[in-house]
């Protein structure tokens, strides 16, 4: 199962994403891994990327499972 997710900056900006896959927590920071699947030519491609959070400068973090297409 894939997650949305969403944070909030205490300075105000708002950053949210799809395709949450993992979270770690290390030294005060949120560690973000997420997969986006795009369609290929003959396949599918994997682009896997990471957002790393410093714990201090984030309001909230919120996170909801995505809906499965079937």
């Amino acid at each position: 199962m894939r997650y949305f997710y969403e944070y909030k900056y205490k300075n105000g900006n708002k950053i949210g994403g799809r395709n949450l896959e993992k979270i770690t927590i290390k030294d005060n920071r949120i560690i973000l891994t997420c997969v986006d699947i795009v369609p290929a030519y003959y396949d599918e491609e994997y682009h896997c990327w990471i957002q790393t959070i410093d714990m201090n400068e984030i309001e909230y973090l919120k996170i909801e499972p995505m809906k499965e297409v079937e």
